[in-house]
């Protein structure tokens, strides 16, 4: 919504800019075009005049009603003394004189169902012993070039207004979808900044403890049998820690470069359930594992990837949970896609938590808490290795109240990388 508000004024603003821009071309087209039928008017008259002159010289002006003219051009031949007219082929040409330029005259109701409105040129010849004026007109009204120049402004404001309805729709969408390309280009910066202060976060608390137990040791605690061994173990922990998050980073990192390779293959849930409950088992005996899949569903996806999805959740059950948990494993058919889901007996996601549960770092709280180990990244990781697999991942409550994770695919979904 924000955006489309921005947006508006945008779109607003090229639209009235755009109008400017083509007021401004059609006036000076217009103008351009004005000079360009004035010169050829010019050009017509002074060659009708021409003509004129020479047959006058030549054989007088009787020869002249056989002279061939433009069709738009009349001409009256006329003593300069006594206007007496020699010649002429429009009898209501209104003799006037230019002397020797080209000019415009106007004179409104000089018909009587119109005006007078005319581009003459005037030569004045000696002939015969007089003073003789050719004049030449062109009637502009009903001139093509000049009937052209004068509807231009007529077309453009009528073309104008869908050119301007178009331009602002297309403003509209281009500058929505550049506030929405920057938008998300700033939300990109603001997580890969935060994304680099919670890595800084989750390996200064390990280098720290690493630190402290390797000073430690140096100053006194090698000679302490007792100290030695819980050094030791501390610093295996944390680097064990550390490596886990460097793992997971550089697994991030092949997910979003697209170098993450996804091979399919077909086995049954209730085998793939049964491999997990077995490793979990071993790790984790007091857990209680069920599984539960009744249609004995057939998957085919990459078993790998999608193990890798269910031991961040079951790890996270445990995490939440407790050891004690116990963990259901269920399939089931979910209208043309198979949803496979991991709950648990624990407290469940808060309300607040839900919408965040798969955000890079996200552990429930802004603090980011050690109380629960783990970097944060397993359900990020869980949900784009889901992505990956053309599937969809999501998290919700039991009704019991316990944490749920369900994975839908595609009962035979092709490879996506």
């Amino acid at each position: 919504m924000k955006s489309k508000s921005v947006s508006l004024p945008l779109a607003l603003r090229f639209m009235l800019l755009l109008a400017l821009s083509m007021l401004l071309l059609s006036v000076v087209f217009a103008e351009l075009l004005k000079v360009s039928v004035t010169h050829k008017q010019d050009s017509d008259l002074e060659k009708s005049i021409a003509l004129i002159c020479r047959t006058v010289e030549e054989r007088g002006t009787d020869e002249l009603a056989f002279l061939e003219l433009p069709y738009y051009i009349t001409y009256a031949v006329w003593e300069r003394d006594g206007r007496t007219v020699l010649s002429t082929n429009d009898s209501l040409l209104p003799l006037l004189d230019s002397d020797g330029k080209s000019r415009t005259h106007f004179e409104k109701d000089f018909f009587t169902d119109s005006d007078l409105n005319i581009r003459y040129r005037t030569k004045t010849l000696e002939a015969g012993g007089k003073t003789l004026v050719v004049e030449c007109a062109l009637d502009i009204a009903n001139d093509s070039a000049a009937q052209m120049l004068y509807a231009i402004p007529r077309i453009a404001l009528i073309s104008l207004l869908p050119i301007l309805v178009l331009s602002f729709a297309l403003s509209f969408l281009i500058s929505r979808s550049t506030i929405f390309a920057f938008k998300k280009l700033q939300a990109d910066y603001d997580r890969e900044k935060a994304f680099t202060s919670n890595v800084s976060h989750e390996l200064k608390t390990p280098i720290s403890i690493i630190d402290g137990h390797a000073n430690l040791l140096k100053r006194w605690g090698k000679d302490d049998p007792a100290q030695l061994s819980e050094s030791i173990d501390a610093i295996l922990h944390e680097t064990e820690n550390m490596n886990q998050i460097v793992t997971t980073l550089l697994d991030m990192s092949r997910i979003e470069n697209g170098t993450l390779k996804v091979e399919s293959n077909r086995f049954f849930a209730t085998n793939f359930f049964a491999k997990l409950k077995d490793e979990f088992r071993i790790t984790h005996p007091d857990c209680t594992i069920l599984i539960s899949d009744p249609d004995f569903l057939e998957i085919e996806t990459d078993e790998q990837k999608l193990h890798q999805i269910f031991t961040v959740v079951m790890s996270n059950s445990l995490k939440f949970a407790g050891e004690k948990c116990t963990i259901t494993l269920a399939a089931k058919k979910s209208g043309s896609k198979t949803e496979l889901s991991a709950s648990d007996n624990g407290p469940g996601f808060s309300e607040s938590a839900l919408p965040h549960v798969f955000e890079r770092f996200y552990k429930g709280d802004s603090s980011h808490d050690r109380n629960v180990s783990g970097a944060g990244l397993g359900l990020s990781i869980a949900k784009t290795l889901a992505l990956a697999l053309g599937g969809e991942i999501r998290a919700e409550n039991t009704a019991a109240g316990g944490a749920c994770v369900k994975v839908a695919l595609h009962f035979f979904p092709m490879s996506v990388l």
